[in-house]
């Protein structure tokens, strides 16, 4: 009987141990979820740049490489870092380096579907519809009323 209750209370305390293992946390997954293949490499290229720069200065700071050396490779890897993080500002506000749709043939750059003004997606391919400012060329958020970069009404892009 007492080899029982000892197997039992082993039982229970293996499965407390293991739990955790095993369990999916909700927001873990829809985090995952929610990750394109894009964001994600672009976040272990930018994880991959910056400890390329840390171990760049832990080899000048052994001797390893010269000083025309150091500043040379550590200026590729600075612009490396910022393009990409240039990326990742991007995509963290809804655009893409190239926006869905320009404003002046009103057709869905993914697909070629035509759309209405008032459509914020695709309806064939689901692709995000933005415009480009006219006068800049900065690709527009949909919701917006002017160009961030110059201040061109968007009603002038709907028009164009």
């Amino acid at each position: 009987m007492s080899a029982l209750i000892i197997a039992v209370i082993a039982l229970i305390a293996f499965g407390l141990a293991l739990y955790p293992l095993f369990r999916q946390e909700p927001w873990a997954f829809a985090l995952g979820a929610r990750l394109d293949s894009n964001l994600e490499n672009l976040l272990s290229a930018r994880e991959a740049t910056y400890s390329a720069i840390k171990d760049l200065e832990s080899d000048h700071a052994q001797g390893k490489l010269s000083d025309v050396d150091y500043q040379t490779l550590r200026a590729k890897y600075e612009a490396k870092a910022i393009s990409i993080l240039q990326e990742l500002d991007l995509l963290e506000t809804g655009l893409a380096k190239t926006p869905s749709v320009t404003a002046t043939n009103g057709q869905c750059a993914q697909c070629g579907e035509a759309f209405a003004a008032r459509d914020k997606f695709c309806r064939r391919c689901g692709a995000r519809l933005a415009a480009l400012c006219p006068s800049c060329g900065e690709p527009s958020k949909v919701g917006t009323k002017f160009c961030a970069r110059c201040g061109t009404p968007v009603s002038v892009f709907q028009a164009a």
